[in-house]
């Protein structure tokens, strides 16, 4: 088994179960052999009783929304203040399947893009006693968050585990648990939020660029997928699926959209913004000459039967194409293909 030590600026290996010195920071990956029995990956130092790989996880889960599924397990390790700024949550990815597993960006949001770092940036927590997210903590000067620092590609062999960290802005004192969302597994809910013993003066004293706490947004899924519907402050986003609006490659609405257009047209009657954000949507198939001009023109042709369909007067449309852009889901099955083919519709309440 070997310990990576991510120090800031330089990356040092040295194997399990070596002596620490003192006051050595642990900020780590650790890649151990399904045969290996020397211990656990590192955790940040000072955690409230750092885990071991014979010590039970405060949650696991397996993959949804990739073809992984049961072949790649997520387990949340523990989740610590550092002082009234800081959080640090440690988890453990081990692959159960027979062959590798690549694992890359599947912890990163949105993928990732040329010559940025390989992170877990995509993990975020949920404060649900004041509905807040809390996105990871980013290092100024460097790209990604200020996590474990993957560095390349990584090939987790069959039955190898990998630990990792993302640092988090606190949330108030009063708040004893979080909910922890990926980008790959179900959220994992009440995960309780202890003191660290000590704490990591490294992650602690590290320069943060301003910290993102954003408000959380109400989502409803309609049963069949067909579409959703976000409630964020003053403003209403409802996205319909494309498959449900528009022939396979077509911008033309088809007559079976009608109930769909009507309801949400009766909404924006109702509602007191001025101004309607249509913005057009696809999965990744194909490539940009494509998917631009196509998420366009179906914007474009939502904006032409809202304009019959809208009575209330002094609307303003604006639409917008951005083909695969934005995903909200994964476009590795179908499923999640299908729900990034689609037209939001956007406007204040």
């Amino acid at each position: 088994m070997i310990r990576q030590r991510a120090d800031r600026g330089l990356r040092r290996k040295a194997t399990c179960g070596f002596a620490l010195l003192a006051g050595a920071v642990l900020l780590s990956s650790c890649v151990s052999g399904k045969d290996d029995t020397s211990g656990s990956a590192d955790a940040p130092a000072g955690g409230s009783g750092a885990e071991t790989e014979d010590s039970s996880p405060l949650a696991s889960s397996v993959t949804t929304s990739t073809k992984l599924a049961d072949n790649l397990n997520v387990d949340v390790l523990s989740l610590d203040r550092h002082n009234e700024d800081v959080v640090v949550l440690s988890m453990r990815a081990t692959n159960n399947a027979e062959s590798e597993i690549r694992l890359s960006d599947l912890f990163m949001y949105p993928p990732r893009a040329g010559g940025q770092r390989y992170t877990p940036n995509g993990v975020s927590l949920i404060d649900t006693k004041n509905m807040k997210r809390h996105r990871p903590l980013v290092e100024k000067g460097q790209e990604g968050c200020l996590c474990s620092d993957w560095q390349g590609d990584i090939d987790l062999q069959s039955g190898d585990s990998i630990d990792f960290w993302v640092a988090f802005p606190s949330p108030p004192e009063d708040v004893t648990d979080m909910v922890v969302s990926t980008t790959i597994t179900p959220d994992f809910p009440n995960i309780p939020l202890k003191t660290a013993d000590s704490a990591d003066e490294e992650i602690t004293g590290s320069p943060i660029e301003e910290p993102r706490i954003l408000a959380l947004s109400s989502l409803q899924d309609d049963l069949d997928g067909s579409s959703s519907r976000e409630e964020s402050g003053d403003e209403t986003s409802i996205m319909l699926s494309s498959d449900v609006l528009f022939e396979l490659n077509e911008s033309e609405v088809t007559s079976e959209a009608a109930n769909a257009l009507e309801s949400v047209a009766s909404e924006i009657d109702n509602a007191s913004g001025k101004t309607v954000r249509i913005d057009g949507y696809t999965d990744n198939s194909g490539n940009d000459s494509i998917n631009v001009p196509l998420s366009e023109d179906r914007a474009l042709a939502v904006e032409t039967e809202l304009e019959d369909l809208v009575t209330r007067s002094g609307i303003t449309f604006e639409t917008a194409g951005h083909g695969s852009n934005d995903p909200v889901a994964t476009n590795d099955t179908e499923e999640g293909r299908q729900k990034n083919r689609r037209v939001t519709i956007s406007f204040e309440k």
